[in-house]
């Protein structure tokens, strides 16, 4: 049972539109070309790998199976072309980092030109996502690089966490929200009021369920699940809901007329660590170790004191 490169990047590429026809006209094959590769494929392993339905083509359980592996093969393919290529001095190469937005407004882009400036001939591509949703794309080898949370259940044998930098949360509203400016507001204060929040288990949504654990009080009354920011924060400030954000994001759009404001609770929330989360093996390039000890130093020098 052995695939060729070339066939496991048909079979992706089928997937990826849902369409045979597509796939070949995307691949420059014919369709029976395509068809012929798909099925040796499935010879070869002695499951179907594809079924037709009324939207097109999708994959089997065995299918769905394989493209994991599949879409780490290819990416490490690519990968070593690239460091041939960066030692034939044809390019340095290229990285892909994901980042979860409380980053992005200014810790990754502060370090991202530091970092070229030093390597001006690097290409850097970033992406925001939820912490579930990078690590399953570093995993996956889709990303080199993932700035997020450390998962409270960290134990992807493959992956390896870097603790960059510790931030307070901070519970957020509208500015017109009936709590906002209001002194030493305890936990039970927040009870009344509906939350806009990631799925669980992302990590910051676990915690806050904790602190209203911790206080003997039910879990918040979350009203919408989202995994866009943009949405979440345009929700707040249509209405009375509740999140929560880290410190400094809250410090970075004090500026902004539509900023969030934090809640003046008289208690601590919790902390959040943010890591450099990369794959033990396949990503432990020099670019990938260079930009990690760099985007180490920037966040040790915005520490206080």
């Amino acid at each position: 049972m052995a695939f060729e490169i070339r066939q496991l990047r048909h079979f992706v590429t089928v997937i990826r539109l849902a369409s045979i026809s597509a796939a070949a006209r995307e691949l420059n094959l014919t369709q029976p070309a395509l068809s012929k590769s798909i099925r040796l494929m499935e010879q070869s392993m002695g499951v179907p790998l594809l079924e037709r339905g009324p939207s097109g083509v999708s994959p089997t359980e065995f299918g769905t199976r394989l493209k994991t592996y599949a879409d780490l093969v290819l990416t490490l393919s690519n990968e070593a072309v690239e460091e041939i290529d960066a030692l034939r001095g044809v390019r340095r190469g290229a990285l892909r980092i994901g980042c979860v937005a409380s980053t992005l407004r200014s810790l990754m882009p502060s370090a991202i030109t530091g970092f070229l400036e030093r390597h001006p001939d690097m290409q850097i591509t970033v992406s925001e996502g939820l912490n579930d949703t990078l690590l399953d794309l570093l995993h996956a080898g889709r990303l080199d690089l993932v700035v997020t949370s450390r998962p409270a259940d960290a134990t992807n044998p493959d992956l390896e966490y870097l603790p960059l930098m510790e931030e307070p949360l901070r519970i957020v509203a509208s500015p017109s929200h009936p709590l906002a400016g209001v002194e030493a507001l305890e936990i039970a204060d927040l009870v009344p009021y509906p939350w806009v929040v990631p799925p669980r288990p992302d990590p910051d949504r676990l915690r806050l369920e904790a602190l209203f654990a911790g206080a003997g009080l039910p879990r918040p009354r979350v009203s919408v699940e989202t995994t866009s920011v943009v949405f979440l924060s345009g929700m707040l400030r249509g209405s009375h809901s509740l999140s929560y954000s880290t410190a400094g994001s809250v410090e970075d759009q004090a500026s902004s007329p539509s900023s969030l404001v934090a809640l003046r609770l008289g208690s601590p929330t919790w902390m959040r660590t943010t890591c450099a989360a990369y794959r033990r093996t396949g990503s432990l390039r020099p670019r990938v170790v260079a930009f990690v000890r760099h985007l180490a130093g920037v966040c040790a020098a915005r520490r206080p004191g």
